[in-house]
């Protein structure tokens, strides 16, 4: 939370920035004596040994500033923290992992084969629910899990239809999130790319719908 580097920086002691008892992600400093300490150019440097990360072999050695592991000139580049690279590793691993699932997923509705129930089981846990069993707009254009008796979002059943280009008042789809006009959209067989305005006036271009 503070850090002081007596001889080493300016002698000041610097503490992270606390809002409303909440620390400050990035602890900034600015101050040019302790910076410079930090990035090691008053230090000689030191030798490191870049290693595979799956064989475990040296690949390179190079003499680098005897920087503090901690410390980075751009918040892009900051260290993480053990917490967090454990973090980051999972996540990467298990967006990996997902990816292949969507893909072996498309593979199989593509060819009209049954998903097996062991890997449907596995499909569920790693999957939301909408990505399997597709997903469904209300009558007032809220998305749902389809299979659904109730929209989630407002109550009304799933079986009243909105009108949209049929008999019966219009669907005011000014109304709608821009991502249930984009599926509404894909469903007329229009584009779906663009910003809500034009999404809205490609829709009633292709139907009735409300002003």
């Amino acid at each position: 939370m503070a850090l002081s580097l007596g001889e080493h920086g300016c002698g000041a002691t610097h503490a992270r920035p606390v809002t409303h008892g909440a620390p400050a992600k990035v602890f900034q400093i600015d101050c040019p004596p302790c910076e410079s300490h930090l990035k090691g150019d008053r230090k000689p440097q030191k030798l490191v040994y870049e290693t595979d990360p799956k064989t475990g072999k040296v690949v390179r050695q190079a003499r680098v500033p005897d920087a503090d592991p901690m410390y980075s000139s751009t918040p892009d580049s900051v260290p993480l923290t053990p917490d967090e690279a454990r973090t980051n590793e999972v996540r990467s691993e298990r967006g990996r992992i997902q990816i292949e699932m969507l893909q072996a997923l498309a593979a199989l509705r593509a060819t009209g084969v049954e998903v097996p129930p062991e890997a449907m089981w596995l499909l569920e846990r790693e999957l939301p629910a909408g990505v399997l069993r597709g997903t469904m707009l209300c009558a007032n254009g809220h998305d749902n899990v389809a299979g659904l008796k109730f929209c989630g979002e407002c109550g009304i059943g799933m079986n009243v239809k909105a009108a949209i280009g049929g008999a019966g008042p219009a669907l005011d789809i000014a109304r709608l999130h821009v991502q249930s006009l984009r599926k509404l959209c894909r469903d007329r067989g229009v584009p779906d790319k663009g910003s809500k305005d034009d999404l809205i006036a490609r829709l009633r271009a292709a139907g009735k719908v409300a002003a």
